[in-house]
């Protein structure tokens, strides 16, 4: 189930950011996710609508949005391949309005492809200051990916 999230959910929510971020950017120092818990916690997460997948009272997943820009979608490494990811972005692209954009390291492969596989485009490339660390702009349009849809039908029907 997803469901909006709320204070009570914070430390959970902590836990599997710091978890997935040490499992998906280990090209990346340990320290320097474990020294950004305290933004995350007062900073980040604060000024973000943060929805929870939760399964039998345990949270798998978070996903938090500001406006069009999913800020952070992050499953337990436990929960990794069993849709809590795909199902977090369904909901964070049915909150965005038909607009996503989402900033990725160009090493987290696994993340790259996953934001393909749902229909996300690279539109811009740039080092995150703070890694010192590659990332991609991705791009979702609801429209543009309708569209495409549309056209790949035209082209395999019958003339």
């Amino acid at each position: 189930m997803i469901r909006k999230g709320n204070p009570e959910d914070l430390e959970a929510v902590l836990a599997i950011w710091l978890a997935a971020s040490l499992q998906a950017h280990d090209f990346i120092e340990p320290t320097f996710w474990q020294s950004k818990i305290e933004d995350m916690r007062n900073r980040y997460l604060p000024s973000a609508e943060i929805w929870v997948y939760e399964q039998s009272g345990a949270i798998e997943g978070f996903c938090a949005l500001q406006g069009d820009i999913l800020a952070a979608l992050f499953v337990d490494p436990e929960n990794h391949n069993q849709g809590v990811g795909s199902a977090l972005l369904d909901k964070a692209m049915e909150c965005s309005g038909g607009r996503l954009e989402v900033c990725v390291y160009e090493r987290n492969s696994d993340a790259v492809a996953f934001y393909q596989r749902h229909g996300f485009v690279q539109i811009d490339l740039r080092t995150d200051m703070r890694s010192g660390h590659v990332e991609l702009v991705m791009l979702h349009m609801r429209e543009l990916s309708d569209q495409a849809d549309r056209d790949a039908t035209a082209l395999l029907e019958p003339s």
